[in-house]
């Protein structure tokens, strides 16, 4: 079985939880809606496409970087004239001086995660040829979010497997602390019968409609170095898929 090795890393990422009034959060990872619209886009989807053969794909995530949560206020409808201002939520205009809106958005500033992408053979080979020459240009769930690094690495027999041999894109820990364990996040149970850790509703269905899956955690020591960040980071993954080929 073939799949995707992919990395997702931005000075800024956003994966939408269900909005709250005008607060807007984000899930710690990669959520499973976010990585099927991101594929999609790349493929040159519309927002309303079905997508139901990405809906076989599977993803495991290794969090790098789990990142800092920041928070963005925007306003929105604000010195504009009672028309086109924001309206009412049953669509009436908004009283004179009422009309600016303020939300709150939430972002993991840099983090940094490798995903393992499974699937049907077709599929994989269509995901992997737009990710590497995508239509639209990516973003990691905002547009004011662009990838710092390329997302599509390589395709792999075991992109699960390879997961635990593929630099880290992280920092090296000082000489007199002790190597840190490394998150996994699972959308299927890692060990047989093991039983899930939470619920994520980030499942897409028809009509921009979300449902919910099961999600295992797992943090673990593996072999794969600590590449350190920016062009060193870089250096050594070029080296890892050269010397994989």
């Amino acid at each position: 079985m073939t799949g995707i090795l992919a990395h997702l890393s931005a000075p800024w990422q956003s994966f939408g939880l269900q909005a709250e009034h005008n607060i807007h959060p984000t899930e710690k990872h990669p959520t499973r809606g976010a990585l099927i619209g991101l594929i999609a886009s790349a493929m040159g989807r519309s927002s309303h496409h079905p997508n139901s053969d990405l809906q076989h794909l599977g993803f495991t995530i290794r969090i790098d970087r789990a990142g800092e949560r920041e928070v963005d206020f925007h306003t929105i409808g604000g010195g504009l004239p009672a028309h086109l201002a924001v309206p009412k939520a049953e669509g009436g205009p908004r009283d004179e001086g009422t009309s600016t809106m303020v939300t709150e958005r939430a972002y993991r500033a840099s983090a940094a995660f490798t995903l393992a992408i499974t699937g049907p053979a077709d599929t994989i080979a269509h995901a992997a040829h737009a990710l590497a020459n995508p239509v639209y240009g990516p973003y990691l769930g905002r547009r004011s979010c662009p990838p710092d690094v390329p997302i599509f690495l390589t395709t792999n027999p075991d992109p699960v497997a390879a997961l635990d041999h593929i630099p880290l894109h992280r920092p090296a820990p000082a000489p007199w602390d002790e190597r840190q364990g490394v998150g996994f996040v699972y959308d299927s149970a890692p060990e047989p019968g093991a039983r899930p850790d939470r619920q994520l509703r980030d499942q897409p269905m028809p009509g921009r409609h979300f449902t919910d899956r099961d999600v295992w955690y797992r943090t673990r020591h593996i072999p794969a170095p600590d590449a350190g960040l920016g062009t060193t980071y870089l250096t050594a993954l070029t080296d890892y898929l050269e010397n994989a080929r």
